[in-house]
């Protein structure tokens, strides 16, 4: 019985609420307006949905998906060049990154030189040869590029 004293008290509340808001001018142009847009519908036997269709297709709405999706496109990661360079007499393939796993052969040179990554070797080699960049190394060291 609880529930039912709950619910309408609840009743009264709304109903004061609509009162008050039916006082309020801009609350009646809205109630006005819903008025007339639900007689269009009704007008051209349209669904709620198909309703709302036409008018976001009016207004150019976009609606999020109830699954979003990413709409991203991916880009090909393009292969940073590679250069052929000699290093104290070992022929050896640069290039300018900073992560991932090196080749066997240039690992054995790297760990030869006493590194046990990549970027610092570079780093090394860059400071070694006097340069400011890895493009100005390739440059000294007279890099040829080496095709895949």
């Amino acid at each position: 019985m609880s529930k039912l004293l709950d619910l309408l008290a609840q009743q009264k509340q709304l109903e004061e609420q609509i009162k008050s808001l039916q006082s309020n001018e801009q609350e009646a142009k809205v109630m006005k307006f819903v008025e007339e847009l639900e007689a269009l519908r009704n007008k051209y036997a349209y669904t709620v949905p198909d309703f709302l269709d036409v008018v976001h297709s009016l207004h150019r709405v976009k609606t999020p998906a109830k699954t979003p999706t990413s709409v991203s496109v991916k880009t090909p990661k393009v292969a940073k060049p590679q250069y052929k360079v000699v290093v104290d007499g070992v022929e050896v393939v640069l290039r300018e990154a900073s992560q991932g796993t090196m080749k066997p052969d240039l690992e054995k040179v790297v760990k030869a030189a006493g590194f046990t990554k990549y970027k610092d070797y570079v780093a090394d080699l860059i400071k070694k040869n006097k340069v400011k960049t890895f493009d100005d190394l390739i440059k000294k060291l007279k890099g040829v590029p080496v095709t895949a």
